[in-house]
């Protein structure tokens, strides 16, 4: 992983002429609950740089330059209304040099969750330096609803190589332990188009392809139709994001953009066991999964293409399979509608072609599910609504 504020702050840092320390909230003073609930529990993996004291995961602190060696400091941040006060005293061990100090932020996770619509809160920072008499400061952000993804940070525009890429961020809202998983695996077997999902234990990729099919069709009975919604309320030149909704809303709403539908196929896919990824394109972003246990294989589907009932031409394959799924006739075109996305799905990669393995093409990636789980992405839980 990266250190998130740390690559921030410098450009970010709250300006206040003459003063020994300058509080920061990043990015652009701007609070995404998504993001401080989904690297809860997320560790740095790179090296620690000795100018970044306390929680290098935060992205709340303090730049001050020290006035001698073994300066002592003591920073307290609040914000009554989603945290505790947080505090850290440290150390700063060199003259001359500017640190980072980042307290472990006390947040209220459960009301970060219930942040449903952007609104302006007051960060307050208290700075003790040598056990003298405390300094205060405040900065006025703007807190994010809990639907805002973001996904990139330009800190810079004049300059190219300080891109911060947050597109992993998608991971947290495929959430494989909801309940409503449960409740649309049961009426995807139902359905009787597949006796159980059993993942990859047949070893039989027709077996993979009717599990996603029989989900799939599922989702169509349900009527749920693309929406192209992504703007939200709050924008930023510097920083990019989208609204995403929660699985819980796609289903309830029958509506769901290219992310939204993306994101509630693969936290289905993950419950039995078949690996989902979602990719991502220039303005677009879309479904694969593995079709073998080792990901030796892989197909991609568009999921936006649910609503869609002419499936064009389809190969001679999925036919046969079409007809060994069902004898049905609407089960059958639906199946080749599913197989008309599949083959929209591997278009799109392929025309991504080299581009996926480019690290300076932030547009085109593949975000493993599995993976962000690994370095400590966790799934948002939606709340009721209230």
């Amino acid at each position: 992983m990266w250190r998130v504020c740390g690559l921030l702050s410098v450009a970010l840092s709250w300006p206040a002429a003459g003063a020994e320390w300058e509080p920061f909230v990043s990015p652009f003073n701007q609070i995404f609950p998504s993001v401080e609930i989904a690297t809860a529990t997320m560790e740095s993996d790179g090296e620690k740089d000795p100018t970044v004291i306390g929680d290098d995961m935060s992205m709340i602190g303090v730049s001050m330059t020290a006035t001698r060696p073994g300066q002592k400091v003591r920073v307290t941040v609040s914000l009554p209304a989603l945290m505790a006060d947080s505090s850290i005293t440290a150390t700063l061990p060199k003259a001359g040099v500017t640190y980072e100090i980042y307290p472990t932020l006390r947040w209220n996770y459960t009301a970060l969750m219930q942040v449903r619509q952007a609104r302006p809160e007051t960060v307050s920072f208290e700075v003790r330096i040598d056990g003298e008499e405390p300094e205060q400061r405040v900065i006025r952000a703007r807190l994010r609803n809990i639907n805002d993804a973001l996904y990139f940070v330009d800190p810079d525009p004049d300059a190219s190589d300080d891109d911060l890429d947050f597109n992993w961020m998608f991971a947290a809202y495929v959430n494989e332990d909801s309940p409503l998983v449960d409740e649309i695996l049961k009426e995807a077997l139902d359905t009787g188009l597949v006796e159980s999902f059993d993942g990859y234990q047949s070893e039989d990729q027709d077996q993979v392809y009717a599990q996603v099919f029989a989900i799939w069709y599922t989702l169509q009975q349900r009527g749920i139709r693309y929406s192209n919604i992504t703007a939200t309320s709050s924008t930023h030149a510097n920083v990019h994001s989208q609204n995403v909704r929660f699985i819980e809303q796609s289903w309830r709403n029958t509506q769901a953009n290219c992310v939204d539908g993306s994101v509630l196929f693969a936290s289905i896919l993950r419950k039995i066991d078949i690996a989902p990824v979602l990719v991502s394109v220039p303005g677009h972003m879309f479904l694969g999964f593995a079709l073998d246990e080792e990901a030796s294989e892989m197909a991609f589907l568009e999921t936006t293409m649910l609503g869609d009932s002419d499936p064009g031409d389809v190969d001679k394959q999925m036919l046969r399979l079409a007809r060994d799924i069902s004898d049905d006739e609407d089960v059958q075109q639906s199946f080749l509608v599913f197989a008309a996305a599949l083959d929209n799905g591997r278009e799109q990669v392929e025309e991504g072609g080299d581009k996926f393995d480019d690290p300076n093409e932030l547009d085109y990636q593949i975000i493993d599910i599995a993976a962000a789980r690994e370095i400590g992405v966790m799934p948002i839980a939606a709340l009721a609504e209230r």
